[in-house]
């Protein structure tokens, strides 16, 4: 009996062990990282060109989040080198425009329908043309917004009140008024702060923007109604960058661009908002930001700051017909502007392959959520209001340079620029710093006078059909298909 009791025993000792440790030559089932307690794990999160978004987001994260954010900042060049293969990282913020590059390379994942649908992201409080087709890639939402600001005349109210006129409604009467600045120079220099560096206005027609502020000209001229593609052919993947709408916006470029500074060639939006802020120029395209801190700062403390004030671009009432070769009146239902969409922005994506997808998604909804958006969004000089709920809050994006109502007038100028029928895509595609790149030349050499405004825009079209010969014409033509919201056929 005792012999009996030992072994009885020794085999459910045995049992026991063999309950813990599993059977040998067996391995416990795989665990999901996201669900197993464990030492916590960083979120992993790139943010591109944008070091104060990047500050903002960890600065928010560890104010008001639990667990453990890594962010780390990267370059646009670093992140579109064609000798990467991955995406080190469980989400990534990047230039609106990059979501191409991004997306044809499988790196994203699209949102789920979970985060579409949840009150915090608050999906339907986003501008309309944001919603329907700048977070998109094809048909699926890809991405969270952070604000795209579209180009705007900004503008010194005073100086416009002390000469009597408004905003133009059209190119033409731009540099009719651009001509008059010019004229009034010493009438309206008495109110400048710096009239030894003064300008009439500024245009930023440096790396990168020489050709967005072409395209912004060029939008309301090149997009017809019965046409949803105005920068390249649908099925053949030529260029129309050179075609008539393109041409006559370069041709009104070059014109004013003699009234404006002459360092314009080297300006980013940021740039002019500059002059305007230490009121060095009238009138410039650019949008209002109050990511600088210091210079909010100064402007605050200074005995009679200047006071801005914006507008939309000037309109047409006129558009060119690709199909039939010439132009035409607009309708008189039609809105005579067009927006143009990405020429800059921030946009927030999953990266594919995460074991971490549910996490980071949270993590982007929270940073697009109403509620934190005034702390992060403003930080970066490339965004701006994106909801409709952010409308109370616009003087957060535009600081102390705009009145109470001009800032209210901005909010709604942007919500307006978003809900109307017609849009302009800027450059969506793979390769979309190259085909930028040779539309910079282009407009700078014809600013220069180095060759008729057409020559030039002949020269870019040859450019950009190279970029698409060398990414390949039939993948460029999916993308394109998916860049305006559509599947390829």
């Amino acid at each position: 009996m005792r012999q009996g009791w030992f072994l009885w025993r020794i085999l459910g000792l045995a049992a026991m062990s063999l309950a813990v440790c599993g059977c040998p030559g067996t391995s416990p089932p795989a665990a999901n990282p996201e669900s197993v307690p464990g030492p916590a794990v960083p979120l992993r999160l790139v943010v591109v060109d944008d070091p104060g978004l990047a500050e903002a987001v960890q600065r928010q994260w560890q104010a008001r989040a639990e667990g453990e954010l890594q962010v780390r900042q990267a370059r646009t060049e670093e992140i579109c080198d064609p000798r990467r293969k991955r995406l080190a990282a469980d989400a990534v913020i990047y230039p609106s425009g990059l979501i191409g590059e991004l997306a044809e390379r499988g790196w994203l994942m699209p949102l789920s329908d979970d985060a579409l649908r949840s009150s915090e992201f608050a999906r339907r409080d986003i501008f309309d043309h944001l919603r329907q087709h700048e977070m998109m890639w094809g048909e699926e939402t890809y991405a969270v917004p952070l604000g795209s600001p579209p180009l705007t005349l900004v503008y010194r109210p005073d100086l416009f009140e002390k000469l009597g006129v408004q905003p133009p409604e059209t190119w033409q009467q731009y540099t009719a008024l651009c001509e008059r600045l010019v004229k009034s120079r010493d009438v309206l220099r008495e109110s400048s702060q710096s009239a030894d560096a003064w300008h009439a206005v500024s245009e930023p027609l440096g790396p990168g923007w020489a050709s967005q502020i072409l395209l912004a000209r060029a939008a309301a001229y090149a997009r017809h109604r019965s046409y949803f593609a105005s920068l390249f052919d649908l099925d053949s993947m030529q260029p129309l960058i050179a075609s008539p709408p393109f041409v006559r916006a370069l041709e009104e470029l070059v014109s004013a661009a003699k009234f404006g500074s002459p360092k314009a060639g080297e300006h980013s939006p940021a740039d002019v908002w500059k002059l305007l802020r230490s009121g060095q120029c009238v009138m410039g395209l650019t949008w209002p930001s109050n990511a600088d801190r210091r210079m909010a700062a100064q402007a605050t403390d200074s005995t009679n700051p200047v006071l801005l004030a914006a507008a939309e671009l000037p309109g047409s009432a006129e558009v060119y017909n690709l199909g039939d070769a010439v132009w035409q009146p607009r309708e008189s239902s039609e809105d005579r502007h067009v927006t143009l969409l990405g020429a800059a922005g921030r946009l927030g994506s999953v990266v594919k392959g995460t074991n971490r997808s549910s996490t980071a998604m949270s993590l982007l909804v929270r940073l697009s959520s109403t509620a934190w958006s005034r702390d992060i969004s403003p930080r970066s000089p490339a965004t701006t209001l994106y909801r409709t709920s952010q409308l109370p809050a616009v003087k957060a994006w535009v600081g102390d340079s705009f009145s109470a109502d001009a800032a209210t007038a901005y909010g709604e100028l942007v919500q307006q620029g978003y809900r109307r029928q017609l849009s302009l895509d800027s450059v969506r595609l793979p390769g979309r710093n190259r085909y930028l790149a040779a539309l910079d030349e282009a407009v700078q050499a014809a600013v220069r006078g180095d060759r008729p405004p057409a020559d030039c825009l002949a020269a870019a079209a040859d450019g950009w059909r190279k970029v698409t010969q060398e990414l390949g014409i039939d993948n460029q033509r999916r993308a394109y298909w998916r860049s305006l919201g559509k599947s390829p056929p």
